[in-house]
């Protein structure tokens, strides 16, 4: 897996055709589903940096390396969003997100679960872009959690989804 992490960041940051590039910031919500039955929120803040290349005249890639933080939660992802430009300013985002869960809170379960558990989080995130000038945008977005943290044979499963709200600048 660190391989492709590797391979991720040398293609988004090394690749010399990138026609933006660029920061994030902004505030994170991390929604924890624990057997489909309840779930709790907790609220940080996410940073980041961007690449951005056109694909066509309305499509568009944004890789991204992000950190987020919230109470004793983080997260490192790797996404790879694609953007429809429904305007010039308006965009449509969908892609994968990639990332490691950290913090107290994951390993007082990894301790507990043991192999039963997955530090590995796969969202599908969807959302929408603002481009307010060619160097400042907004951009809001949620993923929804694709595997499970627990792993085990007991029922019932751990998720961890996100929302994230935040602003960019490209460089």
């Amino acid at each position: 897996m660190k391989k492709i992490f590797l391979l991720l960041f040398v293609l988004t940051f090394y690749n010399v055709n990138a026609q933006k590039i660029g920061a994030l910031a902004g505030f994170t919500s991390q929604i924890v589903d624990v057997d489909d039955a309840s779930s709790e929120s907790e609220s940080g803040f996410h940073l980041g940096v961007f690449t951005h290349f056109d694909l066509s005249e309305k499509i568009g890639l944004q890789p991204e390396v992000t950190y987020s933080s919230v109470e004793d939660l983080s997260m490192i992802s790797v996404n790879g969003i694609f953007k429809y430009h429904a305007t010039d300013a308006l965009n449509v985002q969908l892609g994968p997100q990639i990332g490691f869960a950290g913090g107290d809170g994951i390993d007082a379960l990894e301790t507990l679960l043991g192999d039963d558990f997955t530090k590995l989080n796969l969202q599908l995130a969807v959302g929408l872009g603002y481009s307010f000038s060619d160097n400042f945008m907004a951009q809001a977005r949620y993923g929804f959690q694709l595997n499970d943290h627990y792993t085990g044979d007991l029922d019932g499963g751990i998720k961890i989804n996100t929302l994230s709200i935040g602003i960019g600048y490209t460089f």
